[in-house]
Formats: C-alpha cells, sequence, structure tokens
C-alpha cells in the first residue's frame, strides 16, 4: 500500500510503498477513511530542530485520522465502526497516568511521530484511542475532532458565559476555540491574526472582532472592546509578541490559556503583568483523556459548532506536495486528505 513518509533526516515527504501493518494484542486495524494535515506535519516536512530532535526515519507521517475498524486484536467491540482517533499514546503507569493526568503522560509517543501514522490507506492504533463516530458526522470532520480536542481544552479552564475573550492566532484551532466560546455563551470574541483570510474565517467561526496583529495591537485589541475587560485569551499561535500582548490585555484575575508552540523563548513582565494581577496562566498539551473527547463529539453532535467550517480545503493524500505549500501561504483553514 502507498503512504506519504518522512524517508531520511531531511526535509520533505515521499509517497512510497510499505507494508500492510498487523494489529497485536489490544489493537486496531483501521482503514482510513479521512485524515486531516496540522501544523506538526509542517514542521515533519521541514525539519525543523523539533522535529530532528524527535523523528527518527523511515515514519508514515498523520495524526488526524477517521478511519473504519476492519480487524483487530482480541476483545474489541469497535469492529465495522468508524472511528477517531486520539493521537497521543499513554503508558498507563507513571505518575502522570496513575494521577488520571494521562495528556501529560511523560511516556507519550504520536502516531505520525514516534510511531507510524495514518497518512496512508491502513494504519495500527490502540484500541484505547479511538472513538466511534455517529452516522451524522462526516469521516472529514471525524479526522478534525482531535485538533477540534486542544480548542476545547484550551477553552475548559475557566467559565466563558457572558465572557469578553481575546483570541491570539486564527488557524484551524483557535478558529475552533473561537466557535467553542461563542457556543459556551461569550458576550464577544475578539480575533487577532496577521492573515486577513484567517480573519475572514474567524469572522465566520463567530468572532464579533477582528484585529490585524502589528505593532499597534494592544491599542487595537482595547479599542474592540468597547471598554469592556478581556476576561481572558486563548494563545493560539505561540508568537511571543502575542503572549506580551495577552498577558498585558488580561484583566486582573483573568486567565489565559497557552497553546501555540513557537520557535523562539518569549520574556515577559512576570511581575507586574502577571504575579501583581493575579492572572493564571495554563499551559495547554492535547487533550484531556477522555474527558475531552466526550465535550468535543458532544459539541459536534448537538450542533452547537459546525466543525466543518472550518475544513476548507480537500486533496488526495498523493498531492501533499502541494497541500504543504497551501498550508505555509496561509491561504486555507483545517485541509482534508483522502487515500488515493
Amino acid at each position: 500500500m502507498q503512504a506519504v513518509i518522512k524517508p531520511t533526516p531531511a526535509p520533505g515527504f515521499t509517497l512510497a510503498d510499505v507494508p500492510e501493518p498487523v494489529p497485536g494484542e489490544g489493537e486496531l486495524l483501521l482503514r482510513v477513511a479521512a485524515a486531516s494535515v496540522c501544523g506538526t506535519d509542517v514542521h515533519l516536512y521541514d525539519w525543523n530542530p523539533w522535529a530532528a530532535a524527535r523523528v527518527h526515519p523511515p515514519r508514515v507521517i498523520g495524526h488526524e485520522i477517521c478511519g473504519e475498524v476492519v480487524a483487530r486484536g482480541p476483545l474489541t467491540d469497535f469492529r465495522g465502526h468508524r472511528v477517531a482517533v486520539e493521537s497521543h499514546i499513554v503508558c498507563g503507569h507513571c505518575p502522570s497516568c496513575l494521577r488520571g493526568d494521562f495528556h501529560v503522560c511523560t511516556n507519550t509517543r504520536i502516531l505520525g511521530v514516534d510511531v507510524d501514522g495514518g497518512f496512508t490507506e491502513l494504519v495500527v492504533v490502540p484500541e484505547a484511542n479511538v472513538f466511534a463516530v455517529d452516522d451524522d458526522t462526516s469521516s472529514e470532520v471525524a479526522a478534525a475532532l482531535e485538533p477540534f480536542g486542544n480548542a476545547v481544552h484550551a477553552c475548559s479552564y475557566g467559565d466563558l458565559e457572558g465572557r469578553t475573550v481575546a483570541v491570539f492566532g486564527c488557524g484551524p484551532i483557535g478558529c475552533a476555540a473561537i466557535a467553542i466560546a461563542r457556543a459556551d455563551g461569550a458576550a464577544s470574541v475578539i480575533a487577532i491574526d496577521r492573515n486577513r483570510y484567517r480573519l475572514e474565517l474567524a469572522e465566520r467561526m463567530g468572532a464579533a472582532h477582528l484585529v490585524i496583529a502589528d505593532d499597534g495591537v494592544e491599542a487595537s485589541v482595547r479599542a474592540a472592546a468597547a471598554g469592556a475587560e478581556i476576561d481572558c485569551a486563548l494563545e493560539m499561535s505561540g508568537a511571543p509578541s502575542a503572549v506580551v500582548a495577552a498577558t498585558r490585555l488580561v484583566r486582573p484575575g483573568g486567565w489565559i490559556s497557552l497553546l501555540g508552540i513557537g520557535d523562539e523563548p518569549t520574556t515577559f513582565d512576570l511581575s507586574n503583568d502577571v504575579v501583581m494581577k493575579g492572572l493564571s496562566l495554563h499551559g495547554v498539551v492535547g487533550r484531556r483523556i477522555p474527558q475531552t473527547w466526550a465535550r468535543t463529539m458532544e459539541y459536534v453532535r448537538s450542533g452547537a459548532i459546525d466543525a466543518a467550517a472550518v475544513i476548507t480545503h480537500h486533496f488526495a493524500m498523493s498531492e501533499i506536495e502541494r497541500v504543504i505549500e497551501l498550508i505555509k501561504s496561509g491561504q486555507c483553514g483545517k485541509v482534508s486528505l483522502h487515500p488515493g
């Protein structure tokens, strides 16, 4: 079968023939129905320092997956189901796992990074990592539930009802967070990004105000708030300037979720902009398992959010080079892939 692989420790991906995987005990074999592309996949393509330190080629890429269960190890209840996949494979026995904090397992392995992933026809995943999806949820949306879960997790650290929320970074996860904040009753959502395409997508997802991230961003956000306090910020960009702006803009006693990962360290005024304001900073990694998944799927099932609206483009996996180029251009939301 064909798969998108990282063949060598160098930039680029290759479409290549790979052996069909065989599920072992506690594992499922999925026929991939749809996948989607993450910023992490772009890092792997570019072979940035994080990828070079983490990945050992050759590796089948892809961790946002929906598939149908076609074979199994023993004792599964999922045969014939379409399932969405949690990409973080946890050990179950480290102190974090024993506390129930699976999302910060110290031995986490990631599909498409540490083990072979789903940009292919067939993929093996642990049975513990799948969640059955209903007939009303498309395979494209089901594949995107994993990154949507990041947004749900980021939004879970405080009450958003009646609040003014600033979202820094309007890529797919930022736009998902905007939809979640509105579904949770936020009074106003202010979207901040350098990219006008993504700001337009943020508006479609429910942002009330759009702000260009330039040197005057703090004044622009305050103007958009029209005298209201900024109760919380959801930082999805990883840009140091955005983190600094968030700590300055959020009201005393407010909170910030930090999900974006940048390439440079961030320096901010800890004493005056965090400690003396009583801000709460929350580092957000992955999804709480299984709590975030249950909440994410309920948002989609109930119609509270339109997850499909974030998916703007569809390609065959064989077109991965075009997909990477498109994502780098910034002129897209979530990109969906299909085998072929």
